[in-house]
């Protein structure tokens, strides 16, 4: 009895090893990339070759050329909204205010967080969240990123097929170092 119960660990263990390296691995090549320059000269970007970039209010939507609408196809969501204040604590509370809304019109409950770390985006210290839900035959995966930066609200937000999504994430991380502040809002007086 004892022994079924160790192999089952450790067949869990594997298993979860092997999803969180297929999240965090590094293979594969990124696709070439392009400067994006935000419409409200916020920041720079890059985006890949041939995708197609749309603003909305405070988000900014990159999706492939052919892109149908389907909820397994890549998108990349990019979140951006002043706080206007450099108390941490009305930061903080301002950005959870900001950020819940935007990312449960994304993720609806059965994503789970299957992997949590800490990146930096521009120099910033940022939170990384991998996330996953069964579908069809497969997973959904995502990452999302959220940075801790003055004045602003900002969070990253990518999704796909798992086979999709997996090929996509050295792009995803390619786009995110190449992401720099450019003109920071000023707290209103």
């Amino acid at each position: 009895m004892f022994n079924i119960r160790r192999h089952k660990a450790i067949l869990v263990a594997t298993i979860l090893l092997i999803l969180l390296s297929a999240c965090s691995g590094s293979t594969g090549k990124s696709l070439p990339l392009e400067d994006y320059r935000d419409p409200q000269d916020r920041y720079n970007f890059a985006i890949p070759e041939g995708w197609v970039a749309s603003v909305e209010d405070q988000l900014l939507t990159i999706v492939p050329s052919d892109y149908t609408g389907s909820e397994e196809e890549v998108v990349v969501r990019v979140y951006t909204s002043p706080t206007n204040t450099t108390d941490t604590a009305t930061h903080i509370d301002l950005a959870k205010k900001q950020i819940e809304p935007f990312l449960s019109a994304y993720l609806d409950d059965e994503y789970e967080v299957v992997n949590e770390g800490d990146t930096r985006v521009d120099k910033y210290p940022s939170m990384l969240l991998d996330f996953a839900k069964p579908y069809k035959d497969s997973y959904m995966l995502g990452r999302v990123v959220i940075v801790a930066m003055p004045f602003y609200v900002l969070v990253f937000l990518g999704t796909g097929v798992e086979a999709d999504w997996e090929g996509f994430l050295p792009t995803f991380r390619e786009m995110l170092k190449q992401f720099s502040l450019v003109n920071p809002a000023e707290p209103e007086e």
